[in-house]
């Protein structure tokens, strides 16, 4: 079994799903349809998908929570609830018990948010871990000791980390540093999403120049806890591969052996969404 555990989903009505700003520069800018990906995903060979309300729609959960019902065989939902809104864990805790959402995005200085150990987050923090669902933490590499202590405090809560803290240019050093997510390994109900290859390579697909990174990574977290994701829709954020591409560099580009492509493809994963 193959599992994308990321991807984004861009509503094709935007009557009926408006952005929160339509003019702000980060906005759909390609087709994102739940249509589009279950075609990728079946091009590919790619049984499963994990989707995550972007931050265009801010805490407006509409258009994923709309498309589950019809998709829930195959598509697990994470969604987007302001950690300092008071009323946010009864909000979670209704997107999980009413709709079957199994996963929550929480993010920081990357959309220009509080810190993660923001003392008003933390019951938005512990419903998730009451709720037994995933925790997606979309955090830049500083932000990473602070999420070392989320880990301490909430040890049964699986935190996963998106991107790898963006090891790229885009966010931290032009040279990639690995060190902040190593030291994450020590936490064991912490996962690393490899997802950082278009981003952090200079080189064109299958980005060989990174290939020591998710290797480094994989020995010191366990394929166990590392899983593959596609970025969709790849167009607008990983444009210098194609969605088959994405799949390809885990099953034959990287060097791992079967054990390891099989927990990060789909059996990591598997741990820790629900479908159907």
């Amino acid at each position: 079994m193959i599992v994308d555990t990321h991807t984004h989903l861009f509503a094709p009505d935007v009557a009926r799903y408006p952005l929160a700003d339509p003019n702000a520069s980060y906005r759909p800018l390609t087709d994102g349809s739940v249509e589009l990906l279950k075609r990728q995903l079946d091009a590919a060979g790619v049984d499963r998908a994990v989707t995550i309300s972007p931050w265009p729609y801010r805490w407006d959960m509409r258009y994923v929570r709309d498309v589950l019902p019809e998709n829930r065989s195959w598509l697990a939902v994470a969604v987007l609830v302001d950690p300092r809104d008071p009323g946010g864990p009864d909000r979670l805790e209704r997107y999980v018990r009413e709709h079957g959402v199994s996963g929550l995005r929480i993010h920081g200085r990357v959309m220009n948010l509080g810190p993660y150990d923001d003392p008003s987050t933390t019951p938005l923090w512990a419903k998730a871990a009451e709720l037994g669902i995933a925790l997606d933490a979309c955090a830049a590499l500083d932000e990473y000791p602070l999420l070392a202590r989320r880990a301490e405090q909430f040890p049964d809560l699986p935190i996963i980390l998106d991107h790898c803290g963006y090891v790229s240019p885009d966010v931290d050093p032009k040279e990639p540093n690995l060190a902040p997510v190593l030291a994450m390994a020590r936490y064991p109900n912490v996962y690393a999403k490899l997802t950082f290859f278009g981003a952090a390579s200079h080189q064109a697909y299958p980005f060989e120049d990174v290939h020591w990174m998710a290797r480094r990574i994989v020995d010191a977290f366990g394929p166990e806890r590392c899983m593959y994701g596609s970025n969709f829709p790849t167009a607008q954020y990983n444009p210098r591969s194609t969605y088959q591409q994405t799949v390809q560099l885990f099953q034959e580009a990287l060097d791992l052996s079967d054990e390891e492509r099989r927990w990060i493809l789909g059996d990591t994963a598997a741990k820790l969404w629900r479908w159907g």
